[in-house]
């Protein structure tokens, strides 16, 4: 997991259009936030908690089980990157959430694709993981609508 998540954080802070969604205050942290896009970097306080998240979630999504509970989770990731929970600041805009969505399903289907697993089992792995992001991008897709 933390070779995934520093791979998307390297990818988001190439482009100061994802990069300046990062400045604003996450919901729960507490510690200093970067004056400017030129301090905040990959080592920050603040990134290192967000970072945690990203792992977090990326674990629960290969490790939860998937009831009730971890749909609402899955809602709730669509929504915090809103006004709509946690931050007031944060709005991340569709379009950047759905690259990311890509980039995750990229990081992830070539991550099961290098497994050491039997061909049907990769490819059923492979087939309800991108499932489980369709879904996921559903609920994040959502939040967005007026």
């Amino acid at each position: 997991m933390p070779q995934l998540v520093d791979a998307v954080y390297v990818k988001l802070f190439g482009y100061d259009a994802t990069k300046r969604h990062f400045l604003p205050r996450q919901f729960g942290y507490e510690g200093a936030v970067p004056a400017d896009l030129d301090a905040l970097t990959l080592d920050h306080e603040q990134i290192q908690f967000r970072k945690a998240h990203l792992g977090n979630y990326l674990k629960r999504l290969v490790t939860g089980g998937y009831d009730g509970k971890m749909l609402s989770y899955l809602d709730f990731v669509g929504k915090i990157h809103t006004p709509k929970a946690g931050s007031k600041e944060l709005n991340v805009p569709l379009v950047q959430m759905n690259a990311l969505m890509g980039f995750v399903a990229d990081a992830l289907l070539g991550t099961i694709m290098n497994m050491p697993l039997d061909e049907v089992t990769k490819t059923q792995t492979a087939q309800a993981f991108n499932k489980l992001l369709w879904l996921q991008n559903d609920l994040i897709v959502r939040h967005y609508a007026a």
